[in-house]
């Protein structure tokens, strides 16, 4: 009696209730887009960021599908323009710095993340290690702005920069094997205000980042 081989793809039964990658946490650097003449990033610029992501399966495999999540971002661009706040007027100054003698200059944002993915991944309700491609847009709200300026003789930290875009937006791409990936970030706004002039010209400084992401269930 001849014995009948069953191929596995037909055992495979979907399971109705798989979910993946629906936490994250990424680390990257920064690197500044459309810089003005004579301004220029002088430090280790980075980005921090953690949240939570709906996994939205499109497929009876659950390998496809949509991702919409919240998180939480914080942003350090260390470069040599000094902002500074009135504290009589409020006004907002700035200026690029140039022989200027200090050891740290940065602004920072602290921000409420919506990232909006497509996902395609190789995995299954028991395989842990598979390739996987996320690919989408981040809207980004910034609710705090700082702005810190150090020299040998002085530390002063200015809060709500009225000068940098509250909201913020950029493309986004992650692909890697197994438990780190590779991520990727192109913002497509300006970081400042439209309005924002140096030298009595308009900029429109952007920003690239490159680092890792950490996704688990």
């Amino acid at each position: 009696m001849s014995q009948q081989h069953v191929p596995v793809d037909s055992l495979y039964k979907p399971d109705p209730y798989y979910l993946e990658d629906q936490f994250y946490f990424g680390i990257s650097y920064i690197v500044l887009q459309n810089l003005p003449e004579g301004l220029e990033q002088n430090g280790f610029s980075n980005s921090v960021k953690l949240g939570f992501i709906r996994d939205i399966p499109i497929n009876e495999r659950r390998n496809v599908g949509f991702g919409v999540g919240l998180g939480l971002g914080w942003d350090s661009y260390y470069q040599n323009l000094r902002i500074s706040i009135d504290e009589t007027t409020g006004a907002v100054h700035y200026h690029i710095l140039t022989n200027e003698n200090y050891r740290s200059n940065s602004f920072s944002l602290n921000k409420i993340e919506m990232p909006i993915e497509f996902r395609w991944r190789g995995s299954t309700p028991e395989k842990y290690k598979f390739w996987r491609l996320y690919t989408g847009i981040v809207i980004s709200y910034v609710y705090s702005t700082a702005a810190n300026y150090v020299t040998d003789k002085i530390n002063i930290t200015y809060k709500n920069i009225q000068i940098i875009k509250p909201w913020q937006y950029g493309i986004s791409l992650s692909v890697g094997y197994g438990t780190w990936n590779f991520n990727y970030y192109y913002g497509l706004s300006n970081i400042l205000k439209d309005d924002v002039l140096i030298d009595g010209n308009l900029f429109d400084m952007k920003e690239m980042r490159f680092g890792v992401i950490y996704y688990f269930l």
